[in-house]
C-alpha cells in the first residue's frame, strides 16, 4: 500500500468515528480542497505539497468549517474556534489549505526575524495544532524523498519526529479514538 492509500485508510477510520460518535465534529470538517486552495498553499511554501498532505486536504480541508472570526478594536480580525474543530485527542484540530500557509509563514518569519537558524526548516509544513493555539502540534517534514515523517512541536523547542509518516500519526489518532483513550 502506497503512503497516500494508508493516509486515505487512516482518515476513513477517524472521518468514521467522527461521524459514529461525534456527529457535531464531524460536521466542522471541511470539504475538499480545491485546485485553488492547493496552488495557494503551493506558493505560501514555495515548493510542492507533499502527495500526502494533499491527499488528507482533498479529502477535507482542515476541521474548522464551524469556526468565526472577530474584529478587534485595533481593526485586526482574528479567528475564533468553535470547539467542535477539535476532532483529534488532546484537544487539535486539524488545519486546512490557507491555515497551514498561515502557519507556516508565521514559523519562517520567526526564525528568520530572530536569527534562530534550524529552530524551522523551510521543510517542516503544520499540519494539526492544539485547539488553543498554534504552539504545539505537528508538522510534516517535506525533506524527504522517500516518505514524509510526522514531527511534534512545541513552544520553545525544535521539532522533533513523533512517528515515520502522516499516515502513522492518523492511524495513532484513529487508535486513540477508537479504543477511547485518550485525554
Amino acid at each position: 500500500m502506497s503512503e497516500t492509500e494508508e493516509v486515505q485508510s487512516a482518515w476513513a477510520r477517524v472521518v468514521h468515528w467522527l461521524a459514529v460518535n461525534a456527529p457535531a465534529s464531524a460536521q466542522a470538517l471541511g470539504g475538499p480542497a480545491t485546485d485553488e486552495d492547493i496552488a495557494g498553499l503551493r506558493a505560501a511554501l514555495g515548493f510542492e505539497v507533499p502527495d500526502v498532505l494533499e491527499e488528507l486536504l482533498r479529502m477535507n480541508n482542515g476541521s474548522t468549517a464551524k469556526d468565526t472570526t472577530r474584529s478587534l478594536p485595533n481593526g485586526r480580525v482574528v479567528p475564533v474556534r468553535h470547539r467542535d474543530a477539535a476532532i483529534f485527542p488532546y484537544g487539535k484540530i486539524l488545519l486546512g489549505s490557507t491555515e497551514i500557509a498561515t502557519e507556516y509563514v508565521k514559523w519562517r518569519r520567526t526564525e528568520e526575524e530572530n536569527g534562530l537558524d534550524g529552530y524551522w526548516s523551510a521543510s517542516w509544513v503544520p499540519v494539526i495544532q492544539d485547539f488553543e493555539g498554534q504552539y504545539y502540534g505537528y508538522a510534516v517534514d517535506a525533506s524527504g524523498t522517500s516518505g514524509f515523517p510526522a514531527l511534534e512541536y512545541g513552544e520553545g523547542s525544535v521539532p522533533t519526529e513523533a512517528f515515520p509518516s502522516l499516515a502513522a500519526l492518523l492511524d495513532s489518532f484513529a487508535d486513540a479514538l477508537e479504543s477511547g483513550s485518550w485525554g
